[in-house]
């Protein structure tokens, strides 16, 4: 037995591919919450590891909402997995998780309903999540961006000094551990207390990473990591606007990780209106007679509104979630959002149906 997985833990596998995961039984006819952690980092930083407090980790809050909870880390290289993965990629984790997923709400006797959380570099995969559910039954109620970023290439600054190892897997090691560190440190600092020693950080949550999750234009191909356009953009599929569920927005307020703070609501509002008009308001046109001067008026100021009603800012850093304030407010916003979401999908439904 794997001395390194805790209790309650345990690996599933999906097309040979292996996936820490850790499940919350909550209330019957309440939505799954599954969750996807970022860069570098397994699920724990969502529930925690032996010795740590529950209450400082965002686990303990949804479930005190009454939602079952499951978070399934991908595979990195970290002593709780037997081998490395180098060729993983976006719409790999995306299949696999809404596989799991079907296989925990079946064992479970759950309904179809999940709101997926995605933190940091895990928005990219949620589209392929969203339409791997649709494809076996399951309903993506809406997405939750925590600090998130979507398919998108990204910038050069924000990889600067990642390595490649010889596994042919990615170092954040030397470019982001201590950035890392410190932000763990200021969410303690927001919480008057440790929430989890440097050590036990960095030996029970963070390891190397596929190249395929980091968002740039290289991939694993032929046994190396080179550089393939064409490949990494058909994975990303950033441009495919229908196969998004609504996304709502948390970022946090902290001068250590501004990036998100200044972008993600803007760009998620980007996908959220394509998605909506792509979706739903051009097939509603194109089967109804052309909107009448005063519907116009009412459906776009209607949607010009969602970037206010999507979005949400809590005190903390790109780790706003950890800590027991930024946990609890976390899941606070998730289930107002939940009923939020219900509004707009109403709201729209009426104007789409004169």
């Amino acid at each position: 037995m794997n001395q390194n997985i805790f209790q309650g833990e345990e690996l599933r596998f999906y097309n040979d591919y292996p996936f820490l995961c850790r499940f919350y039984i909550g209330e019957p006819g309440k939505p799954l919450v599954v969750f996807f952690p970022g860069w570098a980092h397994l699920a724990r930083i969502s529930y925690g590891i032996p010795g740590s407090d529950e209450r400082d980790f965002l686990a303990h809050w949804i479930l005190k909402k009454g939602y079952s909870f499951l978070a399934v880390s991908y595979p990195i290289r970290h002593p709780v997995f037997s081998d490395v993965y180098p060729g993983f990629g976006l719409t790999d984790w995306g299949d696999a998780v809404a596989a799991i997923t079907s296989a925990y709400i079946e064992e479970n006797g759950l309904n179809d309903d999940v709101i997926s959380v995605h933190w940091s570099a895990s928005g990219q995969v949620i589209r392929p999540f969203n339409v791997a559910c649709g494809s076996i039954g399951i309903n993506t109620r809406f997405a939750l961006a925590l600090e998130a970023t979507p398919p998108i290439v990204i910038s050069s600054d924000l990889t600067r000094g990642m390595k490649h190892t010889d596994k042919m897997l990615i170092s954040l090691k030397y470019s982001h551990y201590t950035l890392f560190r410190d932000e763990i440190l200021e969410q303690g600092d927001l919480n008057g207390k440790e929430i989890i020693s440097q050590g036990e950080y960095v030996k029970h949550i963070l390891g190397d990473i596929p190249v395929g999750i980091m968002g740039t234009t290289n991939v694993f191909t032929d046994g190396t990591i080179k550089e393939d356009i064409v490949k990494s953009f058909l994975d990303k599929n950033f441009f495919a606007f229908t196969d998004y569920p609504l996304t709502v927005i948390i970022s946090g307020d902290s001068a250590l990780s501004p990036y998100h703070s200044i972008v993600d609501r803007h760009t998620w509002s980007f996908i959220n209106t394509r998605m909506l008009y792509h979706g739903h308001i051009a097939r509603s046109l194109f089967q109804n007679k052309p909107l009448r001067k005063s519907d116009m008026r009412r459906l776009t100021k209607f949607v010009h509104s969602l970037p206010d009603r999507l979005n949400s800012v809590i005190p903390g850093n790109h780790f706003l979630f950890v800590g027991r304030k930024g946990a609890r407010a976390v899941a606070a916003q998730l289930e107002m959002f939940d009923s939020e979401i219900v509004k707009i999908k109403t709201e729209m439904s009426g104007m789409l149906s004169r």
